[in-house]
């Protein structure tokens, strides 16, 4: 996440995330399911504009029509939960515009919310701290905790557990968007009638695979329980993750729940010249990112 302050604004950049891996544990009493999954945050942004304004309450312009501009919104909804949990100071004006694909599972949501309560906090000087952030974060959705942090990190519970990990080496990718999105809920229900596997894999290995800096071990150890379960539901998913391998791409995978497909490189080069080949095959939605720093401040 990147703050860049203005006289009467504060821009904050959100980033989009990858999973790396992803398992579901089991299903908990309250519903929600028990998962771990490492995520890291990607240089791929949505923009957040704020201001203070001197009506009560809250404006939300988006630049997507297609999303809701209100109570909908998950930017919306962390400031008016901001305002609920510690007052702010004045009404305030959020302009979003929107570079994250919606139901892609790279998190464009989450990171909005994330970056109104951080930037809010910022713009207002309210003096939170990430600990107290992340009890609004939680309450607006699993992902939402992990952007306060950025970089990477562990997650386990519902997603709000969250623990940053260091990553040994930059990594690049290449991250394709199908049109067709995944409803995560769906995604979740297709995957608890086919049953959840006894069979669980650990996090351990990719933890270790990322402090080794070994991009072919981080590749041979990328995985994603919704993997089958994205490709079912989005056939374009299986179609892209071809298409990415027939381009010489290795360490494919969905990411969340999909419908996004991303691939790892050792360099920005290499992603660059195969998202060439890829847009030439008719694919719209692709985009080249980096690993985002543990410290991206402006």
């Amino acid at each position: 996440m990147k703050f860049t302050p203005g006289d009467d604004s504060l821009v904050v950049h959100c980033p989009a995330k990858v999973n790396l891996f992803l398992e579901i544990r089991g299903i908990r009493p309250d519903g929600y399911h028990e998962i771990e999954t490492v995520m890291q945050a990607v240089t791929f942004y949505d923009r957040l504009t704020l201001r203070p304004r001197a009506e009560s309450g809250i404006s939300l312009d988006c630049s997507d029509p297609t999303l809701p501009q209100d109570d909908q919104n998950l930017a919306y909804r962390a400031a008016d939960l901001l305002d609920a949990t510690v007052g702010l100071p004045s009404g305030v004006s959020i302009r979003l515009d929107k570079q994250i694909p919606a139901g892609a599972g790279l998190g464009g949501g989450s990171s909005d919310g994330a970056g109104v309560l951080a930037g809010l906090d910022r713009l207002f000087g309210l003096g939170l701290s990430v600990e107290d952030l992340c009890r609004s974060a939680s309450e607006l959705g699993s992902d939402t905790p992990f952007f306060l942090y950025g970089a990477t990190a562990l997650c386990r519970g519902r997603g709000e557990r969250v623990s940053p990990v260091p990553a040994a080496t930059p990594m690049h990718y290449v991250i394709c968007c199908p049109e067709q999105p995944v409803p995560t809920a769906e995604a979740y229900r297709t995957l608890d009638r086919a049953g959840l596997t006894n069979e669980k894999r650990s996090a351990s290995f990719m933890l270790d695979s990322l402090q080794s800096g070994d991009i072919e071990r981080i590749r041979s150890d990328l995985f994603n329980r919704f993997g089958e379960v994205a490709e079912r539901l989005a056939p374009d998913v299986g179609r892209t993750k071809n298409m990415l391998a027939a381009h010489g791409s290795r360490g494919i995978l969905v990411s969340g729940s999909g419908s996004a497909v991303f691939a790892v490189f050792p360099t920005g080069e290499d992603a660059a010249a195969v998202a060439r080949r890829v847009r030439e095959c008719g694919c719209r939605r692709v985009f080249v990112a980096r690993s985002e720093p543990t410290t991206t401040d402006t």
